[in-house]
């Protein structure tokens, strides 16, 4: 369009010019004037200045529908007007498409009789030829702004009022302006005009081809791009694969070799077995000795051998290996750690505060509670009156005062008195193997123990008597695979009018929400749908072996991810918390959890030896315990419970014994 350097990609004439350093519409400025009809303009043979001509432009974009000084639109009109390779005034201007105008004759000079393109001697855009040779410059589109600006120039605008002068045949009198060039034209020339424009329609054509071939390449390259993107994805992927399965291979291969040393590890016991067995029922090599003392010394012999093998019997598998999937490692959960490994508990203080609930009846006094509290033990029980003892609960009825654990050893529940510390009762059946958890039904008086070993539940009367069994061995739903912690609570309701039983199905990596009167499956928490184009559902479980229920939420202790996750009564996902580790906050084998009366949960971190307890929301507020055999120590805790009025009923399977708190 003019001579002054254009962006290549900028192909609208309408778009704004940068000269210098200040911005111009692509309409000359002149001819901006001329529309607005304050410009006077007569021909000279006078040449301004050009210096002095560009240091005044810098107002002429900010002045609209303004006359410009003479001086400075000549100077603009002259740089427009010149041809940058005669240096002279142009005649007849032809555009090539990268906006950049010549003369006529000066781009003809530059093709040969046979030349099929022109380049563009400021850019060098090579702009093609419809014809061949020179006759193919005169083709190329006029710049009708700068052919117009000439034609001006050449004439007085000098027309009457209501009256324009035709830019063409220089006619006063009626005339049409075009909306394109800016220009006024005659009832003749207007129609010449508009033959013109249509001429360039081909033009327009021509670019719009061009443009329709770069985007073919443009989206053809882009598609290249993308093909090589999910190529990369692809091999990254299966690099990542084939690490995998060396890491896959590695820990089966360990999975393997944990078997066979407990395979090896039982035969060898069971062969110890099995001789002392012969020993003893050899009544006969007891009756050869003849010495009452050596007597009592093979029995005694015979005794400590038994006792050492019920023992090895009893501890034997308490290191159950899990897959920590954060670390892609076997973790052998239940592996004891020396003292000193694990963050310590915190200041005991001297003084126990008040248990009144009355005095806790809000979070930050609950929190100010936890704080305080000497977590010293005022009571103990220990292996004189357990064995082995698993899940604690406190009866509903009775005014809380019988406690029940899980003997594990007797295959057994214990109930035992509170204020009294004596055993009171028994719950036991023939079928029940393992008994683990304990939950009950206030509103039907019913007793409720998961039977690891059996994959069930067993229910049992407030008074003792075995009502029913729920559920039986198995991956569908209502059956169980090693059920460990159970709890009741109310439905998704939230309301107490009915009574469910929440439990870990932790060999179906799943928790199984039943109703306590025939076991049926109100729904399930931890499977989630499978991944695309697998048909396989997953769990967000590891091994779930504890669980307690407040008025509005489900608590659940993830064993093998070793984290503690929240849901709703209706089974939506709300939080978790806790990674795997020894610091604060952190757990080792998290196998049991409770909630009192304002939501705080405790957790029994049994692989750390200690108790942490946090607010609902996951805060942690306090850690006590620590390994150790003496009161306030722990073993491994197995069962945790938490009464009205604020005690804290700890049992601990490996120093076989009962702590409240």
């Amino acid at each position: 369009m003019s001579n002054i350097p254009r962006s290549r990609n900028k192909s609208c004439p309408h778009e704004e010019e940068v000269l210098g350093n200040k911005k111009f519409e692509s309409r000359p400025p002149i001819l901006r004037q001329m529309s607005s009809g304050s410009l006077n303009v007569r021909t000279t043979d006078s040449k301004p200045q050009r210096t002095a001509a560009r240091t005044k432009t810098t107002s002429v974009s900010d002045k609209t529908d303004t006359a410009l000084p003479n001086s400075m639109s000549m100077g603009i009109m002259n740089d427009l007007l010149e041809c940058k390779l005669c240096n002279k005034r142009l005649r007849r201007p032809k555009m090539l498409p990268c906006q950049h105008t010549y003369c006529l004759s000066c781009l003809q000079g530059l093709v040969q009789p046979t030349s099929k393109a022109v380049d563009c001697p400021d850019c060098g855009l090579q702009v093609p030829l419809r014809t061949t040779g020179p006759d193919g410059v005169v083709e190329l589109p006029p710049n009708l702004y700068l052919d117009s600006l000439l034609t001006v120039l050449q004439q007085d605008i000098a027309c009457g009022a209501g009256d324009q002068r035709c830019s063409r045949c220089q006619t006063v009198g009626s005339a049409s302006s075009c909306q394109h060039c800016r220009q006024a034209f005659c009832t003749v020339c207007w129609a010449s005009h508009i033959t013109e424009l249509k001429s360039q329609l081909p033009s327009l054509l021509d670019q719009l081809s061009g443009a329709k071939e770069t985007l073919d390449h443009r989206i053809q390259d882009f598609r290249d791009v993308c093909k090589r993107l999910k190529q990369h994805i692809n091999l990254a992927v299966e690099v990542k694969i084939q690490t995998l399965r060396v890491e896959e291979e590695k820990l089966n291969i360990r999975a393997n070799e944990l078997l066979k040393q407990g395979e090896e590890s039982v035969e060898n016991l069971l062969g110890r077995i099995r001789d002392t067995e012969q020993t003893v029922s050899k009544g006969s090599d007891f009756d050869a000795i003849s010495e009452n003392k050596k007597k009592v010394a093979m029995f005694l012999q015979l005794h400590r051998t038994t006792s050492a093998l019920l023992d090895e019997v009893s501890h034997w598998s308490e290191a159950r290996p899990t897959f920590d999937a954060d670390n892609f490692r076997i973790d052998m959960a239940g592996e004891s750690k020396a003292a000193g490994e694990v963050e310590e508990a915190d200041d005991v203080f001297d003084d126990d505060t008040v248990r009144n609930i009355a005095q806790v009846n809000s979070p930050d006094s609950l929190y100010h509670h936890y704080r305080e509290r000497a977590f010293t033990p005022r009571v103990s029980l220990g292996r004189s009156v357990l064995q082995r003892p698993a899940g604690v609960a406190v009866a509903p009825w009775d005014e809380e005062v019988n406690m029940y654990i899980a003997g594990t050893e007797g295959r057994q529940v214990l109930v035992i008195d509170r204020n009294r510390m004596k055993l009171v009762h028994q719950l036991s059946a023939a079928n029940m193997l393992y008994p683990h958890g304990i939950a009950f039904s206030k509103f039907l008086r019913e007793v409720y123990v998961t039977d690891k070993w059996n994959h069930c539940v067993h229910v049992f009367s407030a008074e003792g008597t075995y009502l029913r069994q729920l559920g039986k061995k198995g991956h569908a739903e209502g059956h169980f695979q090693s059920p460990e912690g159970i709890t009741s609570g109310p439905g998704p309701n939230g309301k107490d009018d009915e009574t469910l039983l929440y439990v870990c199905d932790t060999g179906n990596d799943r928790v199984q929400i039943i109703h306590p009167c025939d076991g049926s499956v109100i729904y399930i928490l931890g499977i989630l749908d499978p991944l695309p184009g697998h048909k396989f559902k997953r769990t967000e479980f590891n091994q779930p072996t504890g669980i307690a229920v407040s008025q509005d939420r489900i608590v659940v202790a993830d064993f093998g991810n070793k984290r503690i996750k929240t849901y709703s009564l209706t089974g939506e996902r709300l939080s978790e918390f806790g990674s795997m580790g020894e610091a604060r906050g952190q757990f080792h084998s998290p196998e049991c959890v409770a909630v009192d009366h304002l939501g705080f949960i405790l957790v029994g971190d049994s692989g750390n030896a200690r108790v942490q307890i946090f607010r609902p929301n996951g805060t942690l507020v306090r850690i006590f315990g620590g390994r150790g055999s003496s009161p306030g120590k722990f073993a491994w805790v197995s069962g945790i419970a938490v009464t009205n009025n604020m005690d804290i009923i700890i049992t601990d399977s490996r120093n076989s014994s009962v702590q409240i708190f």
